[in-house]
């Protein structure tokens, strides 16, 4: 019985997922694969589409631009929200999910010859839930089944950043990265002779990559970078079966690519500059052991425009920043449940700005974002979703001036 469960399920649950309007997901989009890519909340990032490779902003340093805490001239703290409301069109059907981020946060700790620069960032993230009542199986077995899956990828980047001249500054050190997945079924069969099932797959896996970037300011073009190498995250795999009492683990690895980025950002006039990035995501075709769990490559191009002018806007006291990008999504395939979709993409066009408090030792940014969803092939499997994001920065001296 329990192997004809299994195998119905698994024939099943794809199309469940597609068709039924019991989905609850931060995005449809989420079902296969490893989740979605995300931007960090920190600074003026997330206004700029994530373009701020070559950005020499200390409130801009994040894990995709370490090399700007090498200009922070004190101790710098952020922390950052997103949050996101999806509509989502599935084949018809509408729905409204409501997502939040896990927050980012940035340390960059400057000394006389070096700055050190850490954080926490959400990397990777997916989640799914959705119930099927009334299931049948042969032999008029009926029973209810209730899916739950959530997956994230975390990293800990430690990189010192140094500025060599004036013009040019690095950044090294490793990037720690975690992945955190749990897998529930729980079967409720409505004839009590039958006993209930509760299937749990928790699956943790960590290791570490080294990280190099660049900056180089040739005052009216800056350039900047960071090269990720492929972390082989190593770790476990746990099931557990109720009430059969079933219990294993396995040791695994989840291995990646080596990724980087490219900057390009332009000073066409004192008061406006503007970035382009090109980025190749450090979570693209990931692999557990032998199994093949996303198989597209992720590559985003972003723009940043940042206006700095005080004409008809104080800019140089509240920047307007301006952003956009585009990438696909990490699904396994382009056809689901026999339903072609070909490539997935995500475009977000971003709008925000900065305030200054406490007499410049903190920072408030804000930004708006409207984004979409589309398949290549299917009309009617899309989303559409607005999000808002907060991001604090707090920004304290060594030690304060003394005065005589």
């Amino acid at each position: 019985m329990k192997n004809i469960i299994r195998r119905a399920l698994a024939l099943a649950s794809i199309l469940v997922l597609l068709w039924v309007g019991l989905v609850s997901a931060d995005s449809i989009f989420d079902i296969r694969g490893m989740g979605r890519d995300i931007i960090p909340v920190a600074g003026p990032t997330r206004a700029l589409g994530g373009a701020v490779a070559a950005n020499p902003d200390p409130l801009a340093a994040s894990i995709l631009n370490p090399c700007a805490s090498a200009r922070a001239r004190a101790l710098t703290i952020t922390a950052g929200l997103a949050h996101t409301s999806t509509t989502t069109n599935n084949l018809g059907e509408k729905k409204k999910t409501v997502g939040t981020s896990f927050p980012s946060v940035v340390v960059a700790v400057p000394a006389s010859k070096f700055s050190v620069f850490s954080g926490l960032y959400l990397e990777k993230q997916g989640r799914i839930s959705f119930a099927e009542v009334d299931t049948t199986l042969p032999g008029n077995v009926i029973y209810d089944v209730t899916y739950k899956r959530e997956i994230s990828i975390n990293s800990v980047p430690v990189l010192l950043s140094t500025a060599i001249s004036r013009r040019l500054v690095l950044a090294a050190g490793i990037i720690v990265s975690f992945c955190d997945m749990r897998e529930e079924q729980i079967i409720d069969f409505r004839d009590s002779k039958y006993s209930d099932a509760d299937d749990v797959m928790d699956t943790y896996a960590m290791g570490e990559g080294f990280a190099a970037a660049f900056q180089i300011d040739l005052d009216r073009v800056r350039l900047g970078g960071i090269l990720r190498t492929a972390p082989d995250l190593n770790g476990e795999l746990e099931r557990r079966n109720s009430p059969i009492g079933l219990w294993s683990t396995e040791k695994i690895e989840i291995s990646s690519k080596d990724a980087f980025r490219l900057g390009l950002q332009a000073l066409p006039i004192r008061a406006v500059s503007v970035e382009v990035d090109y980025d190749r995501a450090p979570w693209s075709r990931l692999r557990l052991n032998d199994e093949i769990l996303s198989d597209k490559m992720v590559e985003r191009w972003a723009v940043g425009i940042q206006y700095r002018g005080d004409y008809l806007w104080r800019g140089s006291k509240y920047p307007i920043n301006l952003g956009y990008y585009r990438q696909p999504l990490d699904w396994e395939g382009e056809s689901q449940a026999g339903i072609a979709t070909g490539e997935i993409t995500e475009e977000v066009y971003s709008l925000g700005t900065s305030i200054p408090i406490v007499q410049d030792r903190a920072s408030i940014a804000l930004s708006l974002e409207i984004g979409s969803r589309k398949t290549e092939m299917r009309s009617n499997l899309d989303e559409r979703f607005y999000g808002l994001s907060l991001s604090i920065s707090a920004i304290e001296a060594w030690q304060r001036e003394i005065r005589r």
